[in-house]
């Protein structure tokens, strides 16, 4: 018996028609070729199979008794290939299930929560959303297939041509106090603002961060009273003090309903985020529709 590789598609489904129709010229009208060539490979299949396949009884053509056991499993096969060649269902978000998998920080989770609930759960209310955290290993687990997307930022270490990345959002910097501050209804200079006590959200970038920059710039540092994992930590701590974090706009606006933004004399300039995800989902009608609602979301 021939291996798989040893015999090509167009002799299976030559051979399929053959042990149906028993008939080399209908055959040859089945795979819309002449029947010279399907008695050629008529012969090249007999050599292959060490078979006749077909014999001639009168003016017909019958099947050997290996043809006979043949033809219905080949029958099913091709049914089966014809299944697998099919256009898929299209693809419905009210009936999708599964997981997706996001990798994000702390700050990208709460967006990806909220763009999750109010874009994509209302239309796809029986996908599952889990998300991992953003480290070192995340460019890799997308090759691996571990994770459908993730959230970063610009220049992360290891993301090279092998992904794709679309441009999320841009976001900018506010600087929050407790409700009721003494500085909550003023303009505040930079200099005012540098001398409060900090509180700071040690991402672990090593990167010197925008406020410090903007602060060195013009000749000032800040004291950092408090350092603490997560934009969260960083709210709860603010409440109970007279110190001040500084924050992603839209963390605020999503988080910090009972704090109050500084209105500083000037800007702290702000940073881009991007979806970042393996070619091999591009395609995906599922991970499109993620996509483009994530994307819809943030605008």
């Amino acid at each position: 018996m021939p291996s798989l590789e040893s015999i090509d598609l167009d002799r299976v489904l030559a051979l399929h028609w053959l042990l149906e129709e028993a008939h080399v010229s209908r055959a040859a009208r089945r795979m819309s070729t002449s029947q010279p060539a399907m008695s050629r490979t008529l012969n090249a299949l007999r050599d292959l199979f060490d078979d006749p396949l077909l014999v001639r009884s009168g003016r017909a053509m019958v099947r050997t008794p290996f043809a006979e056991s043949l033809r219905p499993r080949l029958s099913v096969a091709i049914t089966e290939l014809r299944t697998v060649l099919r256009d898929p269902e299209p693809f419905s978000p009210e009936s999708a299930t599964g997981t997706i998998v996001i990798a994000t920080t702390d700050y990208a989770a709460t967006l990806a929560i909220t763009a999750w609930n109010t874009c994509i759960r209302p239309r796809a209310p029986l996908m599952d959303l889990e998300l991992v955290p953003f480290g070192p290993s995340t460019p890799e687990d997308a090759i691996r297939g571990e994770l459908d997307l993730a959230i970063a930022g610009a220049d992360v270490p290891g993301i090279d041509d092998r992904y794709v990345l679309k441009p999320f959002l841009t976001e900018t910097f506010v600087s929050v106090v407790r409700a009721g501050h003494p500085l909550s209804r003023r303009k505040v200079s930079l200099s005012r603002f540098a001398a409060l006590d900090h509180v700071l959200v040690v991402t672990g970038s090593g990167q010197v961060s925008s406020v410090d920059r903007k602060l060195q710039s013009q000749g000032l540092s800040r004291r950092i009273a408090l350092r603490v994992p997560s934009f969260w930590t960083a709210l709860h701590a603010i409440r109970d003090s007279d110190a001040v974090t500084t924050l992603p706009k839209r963390f605020v606006d999503i988080a910090g309903s009972d704090v109050t933004v500084l209105r500083l004399a000037d800007e702290i300039p702000g940073f881009a985020l991007n979806l970042l995800w393996h070619p091999r989902n591009t395609t995906s009608p599922r991970h499109r529709f993620v996509r483009e609602a994530l994307l819809g979301w943030a605008g």
